[in-house]
């Protein structure tokens, strides 16, 4: 927490920066819809508050952006009513790693969460959001999961 002097006043600031890390594994029910869970910490860099738990995830593939750039939102609900919800994420393609009969099936993503529309419990009133999620998406015939590690900030008031 900051503080703030303005006019002679003073003001403690009531935003947190949390360090965010995890994992996320999905299986692809359709072509748009994924399933799966999400294992997250999240620790305050000023006050230590750390939240950690394994939840549910399911994503949706909302659009594109060009060839290579597909555009999601995903709902994340976790014990105790904590959820959030992330709208526009953008997943890139960055690479190929398994083709069958000469095509594409498993890929190398970069994914930037930068917008949670919206959240509860502990999730409740975030701010900003800067994530990555690094990993690979897979439809592949015997292998239909998805694999990523998430690392950035969220701030919350």
């Amino acid at each position: 927490m900051g503080v703030l002097s303005c006019s002679g006043f003073t003001t403690t600031s009531l935003a947190e920066v949390y360090d965010v890390t995890g994992e996320i594994i999905t299986e692809n029910i359709t072509s748009t819809l994924q399933i799966g869970t999400i294992e997250i910490t999240a620790i305050g860099r000023e006050t230590g508050e750390t939240f950690s738990d394994i939840g549910s995830l399911v994503g949706n593939i909302t659009g594109t952006e060009g060839m290579f750039t597909t555009l999601l939102s995903h709902v994340s609900r976790f014990s105790q009513g904590n959820s959030f919800v992330t709208q526009d994420d953008k997943a890139v393609i960055v690479g190929i790693n398994d083709y069958v009969d000469s095509v594409p099936c498993s890929f190398n993503i970069v994914e930037t969460i930068d917008k949670i529309s919206r959240g509860t419990r502990f999730f409740q009133n975030i701010t900003s959001a800067n994530m990555t999620a690094i990993g690979t998406v897979s439809n592949c015939p015997g292998n239909n999961e998805n694999h990523f590690v998430i690392t950035g900030t969220i701030t919350k008031d």
